[in-house]
């Protein structure tokens, strides 16, 4: 099996990095398998140093590695340094105030090292998928062996040098190049103790199931279902703000999930008009020139099922306002596309496909908003916009979804998707075992 890396705003092939060997496979497994068991045994003082220098080498890389990540993933080059600076904020978090999360080490109930943990990412801010799991799992006191997405190849590479770079022992974070039946393989060996997973849904289903075979500990870290309701008595300014921010930055490379926009009728054709008049001055480029507002979709066939799925939500009756032309250019642009209707299957609600794209649907009322919403998964994000407080809260309490959110400031964490914020992070005990200890008198 050979892993192929692209460059999304050309197509052209960027490398070709061959599946490692079952014989290279074995060798980085024992090799990690044994630091771990070194690292078990390490006090959290000399692991805060660690991710300290970790940072430290992060902020001091991050104009190349930003350049190489928007190379790979087709991201603007702001966001890759905006996404370098959240992982050195995670592992300085973690270094600064990990200990204070762990009990003594002589209490009768202490947090213990998983051990060797085998953690895979595919998502939005690929580094940053890696780090929101790397930085707890060794402040824990856990090894990693960690698997990016397959269309991120050379991200492997990048890694490696990265930690290698910060000093860290060999073996303790292990980069891998693997195939589905090495990671089936992986999760069944006795050597393997832990698992996680940041992504999408059907993969972390996946991932569970195979964990559930070994009846070993996962952790899942999912994208979350993200639905604007805008009331009739709206702002419209930050309303449409923060729909740019859901649907158009940062995640419009490869996202997708559930989500939209609902609409009650009162304020639908303004903020439309609004919107779409946003959208039209939205500039898509190279990923690394100042002036582009969205750069290509990261994967190959991403747009051409995108239009495939447009063209059948007009042939539902849905109506495209701006974008929603295939460009005949080099790469995988595709333009911000807004479309419209009143039947959720005219705006593939709530299939939110990956791409710059926002479908805008129109609903009667605050009711037929919640009907709509509990189908959609419950670890998701609602964000209410109203000018009536107290009218929005008594939606908010009706809604299946985790946090709901009335009138949230729409500049804040503007190029980070919903399930990754920093005041969401994992507690540092989902990458511990419990141990107690009882002595009888």
């Amino acid at each position: 099996m050979t892993f192929v890396s692209f460059d999304p705003s050309s197509g052209r092939v960027l490398a070709h990095h061959a599946c490692l060997s079952e014989t290279e496979l074995e060798h980085r497994l024992s090799r990690a398998f044994q630091t771990t068991q070194a690292w078990q045994q390490t006090v959290p003082a000399e692991r805060s140093a660690l991710l300290f220098r970790l940072a430290s080498t992060l902020s001091e890389k991050r104009e190349s590695l930003a350049r190489e990540l928007s190379h790979e993933t087709g991201t603007l080059l702001a966001d890759c340094l905006r996404e370098i600076e959240r992982c050195a904020e995670e592992c300085t978090h973690f270094a600064a105030h990990g200990q204070a999360m762990l009990p003594a080490a002589r209490s009768q109930i202490s947090q213990l090292p998983i051990g060797l943990m085998l953690a895979l990412t595919a998502g939005p801010a690929p580094l940053w998928q890696c780090f929101r799991l790397l930085a707890p799992a060794l402040m824990a006191g856990n090894g990693l062996l960690l698997k990016p997405a397959g269309h991120l190849s050379r991200l492997v590479t990048l890694l490696e040098q990265l930690l290698s770079d910060a000093d860290l022992p060999q073996g303790l974070v292990t980069p891998l190049r693997i195939s589905k039946e090495q990671v089936a393989a992986l999760v069944a060996d006795s050597r393997i103790a832990g698992l996680a997973y940041s992504g999408e849904h059907k993969g972390g289903a996946a991932m569970a199931a195979l964990a559930g075979a070994q009846l070993k500990p996962v952790r899942l870290d999912l994208a979350r279902a993200n639905v604007q309701l805008i009331l009739d008595d709206a702002e419209l300014e930050p309303a449409v703000e923060s729909v740019l921010n859901s649907c158009f930055r940062y995640r419009t490379s490869w996202r997708q999930s559930e989500g939209g926009v609902l609409i009650t009728p009162a304020l639908a054709d303004a903020f439309l008009e609004q919107l779409a008049a946003r959208l039209i001055h939205l500039e898509t480029g190279q990923p690394g020139h100042p002036a582009a507002d969205i750069g290509p979709l990261a994967k190959s066939g991403q747009r051409e099922w995108l239009e495939r799925q447009l063209r059948e939500a007009e042939r539902q009756g849905g109506r495209i306002r701006c974008g929603g032309v295939m460009p005949d250019e080099p790469g995988w642009y595709y333009p911000a596309t807004l479309i419209e209707g009143d039947k959720p299957a005219q705006t593939l609600f709530p299939a939110w496909p990956a791409g710059p794209f926002c479908g805008v649907l129109r609903v009667a009322d605050e009711a037929a908003m919640t009907a709509l919403c509990h189908d959609l998964n419950t670890d998701g994000v609602a964000s209410i916009w109203t000018r009536d407080r107290a009218r929005g809260e008594q939606l908010a309490r009706t809604l299946p979804f985790d946090v709901c959110r009335v009138n949230p400031d729409p500049y804040h964490g503007r190029h980070w998707p919903p399930y990754s914020e920093p005041e969401q992070r994992p507690a540092l005990k989902e990458f511990c075992r419990t141990k107690t200890v009882l002595v009888s008198a």
